[in-house]
């Protein structure tokens, strides 16, 4: 696998990203907002599925906090050393400096939705901003 990921995007579909963070197979990948495009402290909010076998690999988070949430399959979360199984339902939030990753267990897609959140203290060394009514 290529140690830079690979994007294949058009505009009807989700974004495929081989490798990501040096991970492993595909993941579906589709951002729907950005900060620039609310009031809120919010980075992105994204919709992904994880193709079974597919991992996302270990990564670290210099400027946003990241919230994921489970909607169908299970995964196996890794933050730090620690390892443990997620499924529909689970909510999970890795802070910011926290490295993690995840990968699908069984057969099944793995779909989460991701918040990243930006802290205060990344807030607060921004330029204020708006969104544009334009």
């Amino acid at each position: 696998m290529a140690s830079t990921p690979i994007f294949i995007s058009d505009t009807g579909s989700p974004s495929k990203i081989l490798g990501v963070h040096g991970g492993r197979g595909t993941l579906n990948w589709k951002r729907f907002v950005t900060g620039l495009m609310m009031n809120a402290d919010w980075d992105s909010f994204e919709h992904n599925r994880l193709e079974p076998g597919a991992a996302v690999g270990e990564h670290v988070h210099s400027r946003t906090e990241e919230i994921y949430f489970i909607i169908r399959g299970k995964g196996l979360m890794h933050y730090g050393d620690d390892r443990f199984e997620v499924g529909p339902g689970d909510l999970i939030m890795t802070p910011l400096h926290g490295r993690h990753g995840i990968e699908t267990i069984g057969d099944e897609t793995l779909e989460f939705f991701v918040v990243e959140a930006l802290p205060p203290e990344i807030v607060n060394a921004l330029p204020e901003y708006s969104p544009s009514a334009e």
